[in-house]
């Protein structure tokens, strides 16, 4: 009886505390895939960190304000994997990038697609 009783609180909280760990990688929940843009823009910062890549980019609107952007990516390895390099992007290029916005308004997204200064397509997590 009471290694039954032991089993069942050890999935209890086995469950428990891995629930963050699905609502993370909910990216439906976060951003609006039915709905992508298409920006241009100059990288500010690239960075291939664990556990997803980041890169910020500024955009003029069409009253020539500039907006900062931030796309959240697929994992380094994931991103090498799919042709990436660390060397693909640096501050002052422009690109062109495709995804999905997040739903909250900010001014953050998930990548499909960017496009680098020569060219080059590059996928993201979409």
């Amino acid at each position: 009886m009471k290694s039954q009783f032991v089993g069942w609180a050890a999935a209890v909280v086995l469950l428990a505390v891995s629930g963050p760990l699905f609502g993370h990688h909910n990216s439906a929940a976060r951003y609006d895939k039915e709905h992508p843009v298409t920006l241009n823009g100059t990288v500010t910062e690239f960075k291939m960190v664990n556990p997803h890549a980041r890169l910020r980019f500024d955009v003029k609107d069409e009253n020539g304000t500039i907006v900062k952007w931030e796309v959240e990516s697929g994992s380094p390895s994931g991103l090498y994997r799919r042709g990436w390099r660390i060397d693909d992007l640096k501050p002052g290029d422009r690109i062109t990038v495709t995804g999905a916005p997040a739903v909250d308004g900010s001014k953050t997204m998930e990548l499909t697609k960017l496009v680098t200064p020569s060219g080059k397509e590059l996928l993201g997590v979409g």
